[in-house]
């Protein structure tokens, strides 16, 4: 295994290379594994909260764009903001939102996210 160091936040950011023999009869071919993704080693929380934030945060985003009224702050929101709300396995009843629309406001939608 090899390490390679390069300048990072404190000078020093640490990539860990892999090499793996596959023994192929009597031939020996090494493989190079992949580093893990950058978000495992950054991000403690579920996987799970990451990804009801994405998906509402992104709807959200959507809904604004077609002039609905979506507060600027349900779409501010960090990661970590919505993790302090709904926690680390957010309960999807409790992640229900509904919008009317800005210039109709008979126009309403909502939205609701599932397991």
């Amino acid at each position: 295994m090899a390490t390679e160091n390069g300048g990072g936040q404190n000078g020093t950011t640490e990539t860990a290379i892999t090499m793996m023999e596959i023994e192929n009869g009597d031939t020996t071919t090494q493989v190079q594994e992949q580093p893990k993704c950058l978000f495992t080693k950054m991000d403690n929380g579920s996987i799970e909260s990451h990804r009801y934030y994405l998906s509402r945060r992104t709807v959200l985003e959507m809904l604004k764009d077609r002039g609905y009224s979506i507060p600027s702050d349900e779409i501010q929101l960090s990661l970590d903001d919505f993790r302090q709300i709904h926690g680390q396995s957010p309960d999807v009843d409790r992640l229900r939102f509904t919008a009317t629309h800005a210039t109709n406001p008979s126009k309403r939608v909502s939205l609701s996210l599932f397991d």
